[in-house]
């Protein structure tokens, strides 16, 4: 019998991983925190914050519109680090892209508390290579 060819995909004990990452077909940013089922709240178009289903605290988010943030801001201004030899950006921080998205909309005291509740670690970061749109 003929092997499947997602076959090499799914050998071994599936992982969860609290890692943001960027979805080039949506343009998207996703970040999950804990390995929970989620309730999503769409904040304004730049902003889903997922809630756990277990006690609704806030366990990630999706940030839209990446390419038009990055291009408002420029990747200087959502860097982290940078590549000493091509003085080129290394990757961004998904702190500054939160930051930056509540920068597109007014400024609410119901917005504040979903992005200030969505935030990440400082720590987490998206390699710029991987922000190409599909």
């Amino acid at each position: 019998m003929e092997k499947h060819f997602l076959a090499d995909m799914m050998e071994g004990t599936p992982a969860f991983k609290a890692e943001p990452w960027y979805n080039p077909y949506g343009d998207c940013v996703t970040h999950k925190m804990a390995d929970e089922a989620i309730v999503a709240d769409r904040v304004d178009e730049w902003l889903t914050v997922y809630n756990s289903a277990v006690d609704n605290r806030p366990i990630g988010f999706q940030i839209k519109g990446v390419h038009a943030i990055i291009t408002k801001f420029g990747l200087d201004g959502l860097a982290v680090s940078w590549e000493l030899d091509t003085k080129g950006v290394k990757s961004i921080s998904v702190a500054m892209l939160l930051l930056a998205a509540y920068e597109q909309g007014p400024r609410t005291m119901s917005r504040r508390k979903a992005y200030a509740g969505a935030m990440c670690p400082a720590d987490k970061t998206i390699p710029a290579d991987d922000l190409k749109a599909a």
